[in-house]
């Protein structure tokens, strides 16, 4: 039921936005909307990155400003040599991109070549004050990543003391794993500083909740739920036993090697024919990919889908038998609960998630409530080609794979729920 209130959702990344960062802010201002009388967004004018798809943004009244960051400079100096987005590549080895990529990460570069960056912001929190002045904006919703959208609303609490703002997280701001960011208890006291102000602060897993806590120390976590943006009638699976990674490589974070050794292991004991299995990646880190399937001489299984749209990659997922997720665990940063879990479980098909560290109890319980599919780490080799086997003979016997989800926790995950979740922390906030 709807308030007599209204809401202002900051979000840098937003549709057309084509990563798929913003499927967590879409889902939530869409469905939050649902509780308010009328809904506003704040985006980016300049999108660098086009979705390929058409997503309806018609339940928000839209306000896109002027914003400029590396990715804009980017596009501008666009050359094999001079593309700043190159320079700024997650997995690059070269000294001088890891502290391009630092500083743009870090306090108080972030928030003038950021995402977003210093355009944005100043041209953000004018449009704020106008929106909130027209509307009687109650309540604000931001998200990180980026910090600019933090920022925003920020400046937007200062000069309206009685709106509600909630700051959420999508990832932690500062990790000892990605190793962004510099002078890290520098960029937590800005971090602290910034969502002080804040009502209520959320993130997207207890893990990510428990580092948040640094800075807020009552956050709260507000899982995802299930992302179901193109519905389809039956769908086919592939003529072969089909694996399938739709998202992005970081070597550094991630241990994909465990997958691929364990299937080149079962095709040299002959338990699987060549012809009878696929090994699918769909996203833009084809060379990563490409070099573990030659290391493991899986060219003769590997399949490569490059620049297609995110439509395209959900029907992927929804043809294959098993999807993978790669994620990581360490002492401080567990419950990496990524965001293409919530796109795999629209699928039905069991999901094989790979954790590169310590053993994760978040990931485990999540995937033993749902049924979901199995959890493997490093050391784990036999068991992920006994598990592979188990499911191919079944599909081969069978024609398909005896699995299901635990459909009354599955409903749990709904974004209704996750939403009426997040109403009642909102009313606990005040």
């Amino acid at each position: 039921m709807k308030s007599n209130k209204n809401l202002l959702v900051i979000a840098y990344y937003f549709p057309p936005m084509g990563t798929v960062a913003f499927l967590r802010n879409y889902h939530i201002a869409k469905f939050l909307s649902k509780h308010f009388t009328s809904s506003h967004l704040i985006t980016i004018k300049n999108t660098t990155i086009p979705l390929k798809d058409k997503i309806p943004n018609d339940f928000i009244e839209e306000y896109r400003v002027f914003n400029f960051d590396y990715r804009n400079l980017g596009n501008i100096l666009s050359s094999p040599k001079s593309n700043i987005r190159n320079k700024t590549n997650e997995n690059s080895t070269s000294w001088k991109v890891k502290v391009i990529r630092k500083l743009i990460d870090s306090f108080p570069t972030n928030i003038l070549f950021g995402e977003g960056g210093l355009l944005y912001i100043i041209n953000g929190t004018i449009s704020g004050i106008k929106i909130i002045h027209t509307n009687d904006i109650s309540h604000i919703y931001s998200s990180f990543r980026p910090i600019s959208d933090h920022v925003i609303a920020c400046n937007l609490k200062i000069l309206f003391p009685s709106i509600n703002w909630v700051a959420d997280f999508r990832d932690l701001p500062v990790s000892k794993s990605a190793k962004h960011s510099l002078f890290s208890k520098f960029q937590w006291w800005f971090i602290k500083k910034l969502v002080s102000r804040a009502n209520l602060v959320t993130t997207v897993s207890d893990g990510v909740t428990e580092g948040v806590k640094y800075a807020k120390s009552d956050a709260k976590t507000l899982r995802n739920g299930i992302y179901d943006l193109f519905k389809n009638k039956s769908i086919k699976k592939y003529t072969k036993f089909t694996l399938s990674y739709t998202g992005s490589l970081y070597p550094r974070l991630q241990k994909p090697e465990i997958i691929f050794q364990s299937i080149s292991d079962i095709l040299k004991e002959q338990k699987i024919s060549k012809d009878r299995i696929q090994l699918i990646y769909a996203g833009k880190d084809a060379g990563i990919w490409n070099e573990l399937v030659s290391k493991y001489f899986l060219e003769d299984i590997s399949v490569i889908k490059n620049d297609i749209s995110l439509s395209d990659s959900i029907m992927i997922q929804k043809k294959s038998h098993i999807n993978i997720i790669f994620s990581w665990s360490e002492v401080n940063k567990k419950g990496v609960l990524t965001g293409k879990l919530y796109e795999y479980l629209t699928t039905g098909n069991p999901i094989f998630s790979f954790v590169n560290g310590d053993r994760d109890k978040e990931f485990e319980n999540t995937f033993e409530k749902l049924n979901a599919g199995f959890v493997f780490y490093n050391n784990d080799i036999n068991k992920i080609s006994d598990t592979i086997c188990k499911l191919y003979n079944q599909w081969n016997d069978q024609g398909k794979i005896n699995f299901s989800y635990n459909d009354s926790e599955l409903k749990k995950y709904s974004w209704d729920n996750r939403i009426k979740q997040l109403m009642n922390l909102i009313k606990d906030s005040k």
